[in-house]
């Protein structure tokens, strides 16, 4: 019998409410994950914008 491995995903926080999951939105936009995080922060000056591993 195998173990399946627990799916992890980076989601970004806008001001510590959880707002998108980067790596699908990412995918979705056929860009890199790094590129989509610059571009989430550089579309949302004045908020905080985090990411977590989850």
């Amino acid at each position: 019998m195998r173990s399946r491995r627990k799916r992890t995903t980076v989601w970004a926080y806008l001001d510590g409410k959880k707002l998108v999951d980067v790596v699908k939105a990412a995918l979705d936009n056929n860009m890199m994950v790094d590129d989509l995080k610059a571009q989430l922060i550089r579309e949302n000056p004045g908020h905080e914008v985090t990411f977590k591993v989850e």
